[in-house]
């Protein structure tokens, strides 16, 4: 019988798995890496997020994403979190211990920073957020020659 412990530390296993064996794959075929940290909790309407989504062109699925989704699940819809996971967002819960709001900026940067570890020139980095400080990763990306762009609803939305 499989606890569920058991079941957590098997599934972080397979998840930290394949992501290095699609980043392996990815560097044998010579296919440049695309990955985007979206930070929920400042577009967590469903509507919205589908909307940035499409403009990213996470939408039509042509290209394999590293596709991260932060926040604290607890807050966001369950719309929101089906439509992020359907694209193959890897939800990641930005508020792991009780009384702690959230930790979704920490979290992407610390994570942003891990992949662009990795990253080599021609790769592409995107951030959904609101907040300006992660244009900070944007420096440290155009220093590796990767592509970033930070794209944010609200300011998108006022811009029309």
């Amino acid at each position: 019988m499989v606890t569920w412990v058991d079941y957590r530390t098997l599934l972080a296993r397979v998840k930290r798995n394949f992501t290095v064996l699609t980043a392996i794959r990815a560097r044998v075929s010579g296919v440049s890496r695309w990955a985007v940290f979206f930070d929920v909790e400042n577009t967590s309407r469903a509507q919205h997020v589908d909307e940035v989504m499409r403009e990213l062109g996470i939408a039509d699925g042509n290209r394999p994403t590293e596709f991260v989704a932060l926040g604290n699940w607890r807050v966001i819809g369950d719309d929101t979190a089906r439509l992020l996971a359907r694209h193959g967002a890897r939800l990641v819960h930005s508020a792991p211990v009780p009384g702690v709001k959230d930790w979704s900026d920490l979290r992407i940067a610390a994570a942003a920073g891990l992949w662009l570890g990795h990253a080599r020139p021609g790769d592409r980095l995107d951030l959904v957020s609101d907040d300006r400080a992660f244009d900070a990763v944007g420096d440290v990306a155009a220093s590796l020659g990767v592509s970033f762009r930070r794209l944010s609803y609200r300011l998108r939305s006022t811009a029309r």
